[in-house]
């Protein structure tokens, strides 16, 4: 991911927060899984820049101790051997891109994009990864 990009989006997922607050039926909200999982791999990366929960927190319209919490328990995942994965529907900025069933693409972490894989290829870069 482009430097350029983290501000867009977190801007756009502080958008969604704010909706889902907005919806909520109940006083205690609880965030989709897809959503939580975007939020932490988002303040990875701001944290990965160095920035303070604090700034992550505010910037999205979450409390610190929450973004602080899901980021410790996405980590002791990591630790475990198990990663989770968010799953999302391709973007308009993805147009040129091929979205055939048989297409692989890896998003690491960080942001880095692998395209037009085989599936023998991505297995084999995702254990080097490891």
């Amino acid at each position: 991911m482009d430097e350029e990009e983290l501000p867009e989006w977190g801007d756009q997922l502080s958008e969604e927060i704010e909706e889902q607050l907005a919806s909520g039926r109940s006083k205690k909200w609880r965030c989709p899984a897809d959503l939580r999982s975007r939020i932490v791999t988002y303040a990875q990366l701001c944290r990965d820049r160095g920035e303070p929960y604090g700034d992550i927190a505010a910037r999205l319209g979450l409390v610190e101790s929450t973004v602080a919490r899901w980021l410790r328990r996405e980590q002791a995942i990591a630790t475990a051997g198990f990663r989770s994965v968010a799953i999302v529907p391709c973007g308009e900025d993805d147009a040129g891109l091929d979205h055939s069933p048989r297409a692989i693409r890896v998003v690491t972490p960080h942001g880095y994009r692998v395209e037009g894989l085989d599936l023998q290829s991505a297995a084999y870069l995702l254990q080097i990864l490891r």
